[in-house]
């Protein structure tokens, strides 16, 4: 379809979605948006974009389509549901899933495009929204090579560090490992923190040792000092995603019989937060949470 050129498709305008739609358009791509939140979508059209009433025209109107939804249900829903991806992709077109989704749907996905000759890449990204406003973001991509290769003007304005990891739902597999180092960096650190803290030590000048002796990691460098000991606890990534991530690579180790020890430990320490009810809020308060156990209570 000739009107199908040079346009991207991006549907996920949230947190991630906004600056990552936004460098596609100063880079001058000429974008097609849809959110399930109307608001959402104005700032893609108040940067010369185009909007959409739903997935289907977004397919209707682009031969490449970017997803970043919470989660595979999500993407199940943008794909299979009502006015679908489904129902407007044609032959040839191409689906960049960049959602941290479970790997086993990424396949089911892949296997209903591929029967009406859609190609797909999973392509999920690291770098929080900081990563994701410089343009800097990690991607980890599975798929066929060649449909990675002619994606990749594309993917490359949105990250820096591109991987090619192998067949579809690898990009999947790696980002859920990515996510549980980080979460359990994150927690490790928080009550590494804490204990120092007791201890009467400076946390400011612990993480100053920590980042530059071998205890040093992404959660010292900048989670810590950027969103913690400000104690502003907002670093764009929800408390239910990161569980969401945790419980990815717990599902997969079962599904393989690998023993994962460390991994069911830190989901209970996620799922604590979760179950006291800290599932919208960002993924750094584990720290807080973490404190008030500390402390003897659920959350400081």
């Amino acid at each position: 379809m000739e009107t199908k050129k040079g346009k991207v498709g991006f549907i996920g305008l949230g947190a991630m979605g906004q600056p990552m739609s936004r460098r596609l358009q100063e880079a001058g791509f000429q974008l097609v948006g849809y959110d399930v939140r109307p608001e959402a979508i104005k700032a893609v059209v108040q940067r010369g974009g185009e909007a959409a009433s739903s997935p289907k025209e977004v397919a209707e109107k682009c031969r490449k389509v970017i997803t970043i939804v919470p989660n595979s249900e999500a993407v199940d829903q943008v794909v299979f549901g009502s006015r679908g991806l489904l129902e407007g992709f044609q032959a040839g077109d191409i689906l960049m899933e960049m959602t941290s989704a479970y790997p086993p749907s990424t396949l089911k996905v892949n296997q209903a495009l591929a029967a009406i000759d859609v190609s797909m890449i999973d392509a999920p990204v690291s770098g929080g929204v900081v990563g994701a406003e410089a343009g800097t973001l990690s991607i980890m991509v599975g798929g066929d090579e060649s449909i990675f290769e002619s994606c990749r003007p594309i993917l490359s304005v949105m990250g820096k560090n591109l991987f090619y990891m192998g067949g579809i739902g690898s990009g999947h597999a790696v980002k859920a490992i990515n996510n549980f180092l980080s979460a359990t960096s994150l927690a490790a650190t928080s009550e590494a923190i804490l204990l120092a803290e007791k201890l009467g030590l400076s946390p400011q000048r612990v993480v100053e040792v920590l980042q530059v002796s071998t205890g040093r990691s992404y959660s010292t460098e900048l989670k810590i000092p950027r969103f913690v000991l400000p104690r502003t606890f907002n670093s764009g990534f929800a408390m239910d995603l990161m569980y969401k991530d945790i419980d990815t690579v717990t599902r997969m180790a079962k599904e393989y019989k690998i023993p994962m020890l460390v991994a069911n430990m830190v989901q209970q320490i996620y799922g604590f937060a979760m179950a006291q009810g800290g599932g919208k809020t960002d993924h750094t308060t584990i720290f807080r949470y973490l404190e008030g156990l500390a402390k003897g209570k659920g959350e400081s």
